[in-house]
């Protein structure tokens, strides 16, 4: 449920001196008009599925009382709920950005907990993506003094990836647009046939003729997909290049094998794309993906300029049960580690070759990679200290940290349950301020 300015987005983020993913709609809370008790947020915002902690209050309720807060939200699979308790102050105002609530999924004060928190019927994963990403849910918020509704509010909820329109890129369409723009020595992608190499969204910005762009190399686990990343990725005004990957059921190693010429392929295709700059070039990698950002941002960095890894090793892991590296180089295999379990310093990826920025992301209680940041330690040593790099350290958060915000997707029971929202939020926050710096350049 992300929400934002309908226009002018990012010179109003600088303006207001934010954090530009927090993505603020107003510097201040309007009080809104009207009698009685009721639910208050800024003006003219568009709400999403992806929200950040917006500013929402509770205003005009008689002090002292004690509300039930509640959540609800109904489709075709079933009722989603969430509920908290507060206790009003002497101000008559419950401000769910510093009220702590009681009785509630979460503990700390969060104006978008009773999103997040929602609870509903097991939905497949196949549904659950177009759910939350591609229809308009409605949520309607309540306020209960005992057995009476004192508030309530309905809030119309868009999936980011409603309009999000992926072109599907072939093996035939990079070599054919090679071939047009005169390429000495074109790739050869298609001997066998005609194969499909990944999928490309335009970003949303119209700010600027060229803007960054971003390769995803692809995690397929709920809520972190490219069905889920790339619409918010081109919000932050990126292109979004995403190259499949399938993991291993570990979760830790990749199934197929990356070629070093295929990203060399996609890089010379988005060069040629008018709306991108080509100095602006990111790799994004989650969980197994993690290791080849990393590896096609130390082996290209001369045409990469940033890297975005979180939740997976930082140096190149066999494929399971065999010493396959996930990477070929030209036609050769390069060494790999076997055992995630294990770190070697010396196989970390040679990160200080990479010039621009990194985000690096740990959970401290990674049920998926227990020793994901150790991994990430491992990285930090390699790379240094840089101007511009952000680490975000999540020591009570799970695995499923790179889910946008506010969607409740992969969340566990529990006190986990917020901070990884929390860590959700910053590490998006992290990921949103590079590239709309990149954007603005």
């Amino acid at each position: 449920m992300r929400w934002q300015r309908l226009t002018q987005r990012a010179a109003f983020l600088v303006a207001c001196g934010l954090i530009a993913a927090a993505a603020l709609a107003g510097c201040t809370t309007r009080a809104g008009t009207g009698a009685g008790p009721r639910f208050v947020t800024p003006p003219l915002i568009h709400y999403t599925t992806i929200l950040w902690p917006v500013p929402l209050v509770l205003t005009g309720v008689e002090p002292g009382r004690r509300l039930r807060l509640s959540a609800s939200m109904r489709s075709e699979f079933g009722r989603w709920h969430s509920a908290a308790t507060y206790t009003v102050p002497p101000s008559g105002t419950v401000d769910l950005a510093t009220a702590r609530p009681q009785q509630a999924a979460f503990t700390e004060a969060d104006s978008a907990g009773l999103f997040w928190s929602l609870r509903g019927p097991a939905v497949d994963p196949s549904e659950l993506m177009p759910l939350w990403m591609r229809s308009t849910v409605s949520v309607v918020l309540e306020a209960r003094d005992g057995g009476r509704v004192v508030a309530s509010r309905a809030f119309s909820l868009d999936g980011p990836g409603a309009n999000a329109d992926p072109m599907t890129v072939g093996s035939l369409d990079i070599e054919r647009a090679a071939a047009a723009a005169g390429e000495e020595h074109p790739p050869q992608l298609s001997i066998g046939g005609v194969i499909p190499v990944g999928a490309y969204f335009q970003a949303r910005s119209a700010e600027r003729p060229q803007g960054p762009v971003v390769i995803v190399f692809d995690d397929p686990a709920v809520g972190v997909s490219s069905d889920y990343i790339a619409p918010l990725l081109t919000q932050f005004g990126a292109a979004v290049f995403v190259l499949p990957v399938r993991r291993a059921f570990t979760g830790v190693q990749t199934a197929n094998v990356i070629e070093a010429t295929t990203v060399a392929a996609v890089l010379d295709w988005l060069d040629r794309r008018p709306e991108v700059d080509s100095t602006r070039i990111f790799t994004y990698g989650t969980s197994q993906s993690a290791q080849l950002a990393l590896w096609a941002a130390t082996r290209f960095n001369d045409r990469i300029e940033g890297v975005f890894a979180a939740g997976g090793a930082t140096a190149p892991l066999c494929m399971r049960g065999a010493a396959v590296p996930p990477v070929s180089e030209n036609g050769e295999r390069t060494l790999c580690q076997r055992s995630a379990s294990r770190i070697d310093q010396s196989r970390v990826f040679p990160l200080a070759a990479i010039d621009g920025p990194a985000v690096f992301a740990c959970a401290g209680r990674d049920e998926v990679l227990p020793n994901a940041c150790a991994w990430m330690d491992a990285a930090l040593r390699a790379r240094g200290a840089r101007v511009g790099d952000q680490v975000i350290r999540a020591p009570r958060s799970v695995h499923a940290m790179t889910v946008p915000p506010g969607l409740p997707i992969a969340l566990p029971e529990g006190a986990a349950a917020q901070a990884t929202e929390k860590a959700r939020v910053a590490f998006w926050d992290a990921v949103g301020s590079v590239l709309l710096r990149a954007s603005q350049r």
